[in-house]
C-alpha cells in the first residue's frame, strides 16, 4: 500500500526533514489497523518545531486510511527523542533489550505508542 511521506523544506526548497509511517507487521492482517512512523530532521534545524509539524502531519493521514494507533521505535539512549515523543503524546510500551547492532555496540530498542482516536474504537 502506498503511504505519505511529508517534507518540510525552506524558502529555497531544501529539505529540512521528513516523516512517514507503513504498515506495523504488514504481513499479519489483525495488525492492519496500527503503522510505524519515522521522522528526520536535519541536524542544523532541530529544535525549531519542524519534526513536531512533520508528526503531527501525520496522524489526519494515518486517521483517514482507517489507522488507530501509531507506533515509534527508538534506540533506548536518545533520551532527547523519548522526550519529544512523549510530548506528542506517544508512551513507553516496551523496552527490548540488545535487538540492534550497530557503530560497534549493541542497542535497545525503546517502543512508544499513541492512539489516533479513542481507546477502544472499533473499526469495521
Amino acid at each position: 500500500m502506498g503511504f505519505p511521506i511529508v517534507v518540510a523544506t525552506d524558502s529555497g526548497g531544501d529539505v529540512l526533514g521528513f516523516a512517514s509511517f507503513a504498515d506495523w507487521r504488514g504481513a499479519w492482517p489483525g495488525y492492519r489497523y496500527t503503522v510505524e512512523h519515522s521522522v528526520h530532521v536535519r541536524n542544523d534545524v532541530r529544535g525549531r518545531g519542524i519534526g513536531r509539524a512533520l508528526v503531527e502531519s501525520l496522524f489526519p493521514l494515518a486517521l483517514g486510511l482507517g489507522k488507530h494507533v501509531m507506533i515509534g521505535g527508538i534506540d533506548a539512549a536518545n533520551d532527547a527523542s523519548i522526550r519529544f515523543h512523549e510530548r506528542l503524546g506517544f508512551q513507553r510500551v516496551a523496552h527490548f533489550r540488545e535487538v540492534g547492532h550497530k557503530f560497534g555496540r549493541w542497542l535497545d530498542l525503546v517502543f512508544m505508542q499513541r492512539f489516533l482516536d479513542p481507546p477502544g474504537t472499533i473499526r469495521s
